[in-house]
């Protein structure tokens, strides 16, 4: 039935959820995995802008979001290699979440996007923003993990 399944990830435990379903998903159907991390334009921490000012982190705002996207994929591509899947892309992006995640998987020709009910910055049982946005606008079937 699905073919393509996108993953965005970002970290957080329940992203983590959705790779471990999407995962399983592709055991039994033999889909394709694409993970995807979306970088938005934020500022960085409190704490990160004082080691920078500090001299204790000296790469670029870029250099540290893009190094943080690698590591978030490649928890995510271990994941899957775990359950025997192999990640069939995996990159990060710029842009807003929602929205990038939408176009991305109408360009790429994606059958189903699993994601998180929640990201790094949602509090409590109530559904993130990314996800209800995505919910939204999203131009293929979503299976939201909770």
């Amino acid at each position: 039935m699905f073919k393509r399944i996108l993953v965005p990830v970002d970290g957080s435990r329940h992203s983590r959820r959705a790779v471990e379903v999407a995962g399983d998903m592709a055991q039994y159907s033999g889909a394709e995995v694409w993970l995807l991390h979306v970088i938005r334009d934020l500022s960085l921490p409190r704490e990160i802008l004082e080691m920078i000012a500090a001299g204790e982190v000296t790469e670029s705002r870029r250099e540290l979001l893009e190094n943080s996207a690698e590591i978030i994929l490649d928890n995510a591509r271990e994941a899957l290699a775990k359950k025997g899947v192999e990640a069939q892309r995996a990159e990060y992006v710029f842009g807003p979440p929602a929205k990038t995640i939408a176009r991305y998987a109408g360009e790429k020709g994606v059958d189903l996007i699993v994601f998180g009910a929640q990201g790094l910055d949602t509090q409590g049982p109530i559904l993130g923003g990314v996800a209800r946005k995505l919910t939204n606008i999203a131009p293929v079937s979503c299976l939201l993990v909770r």
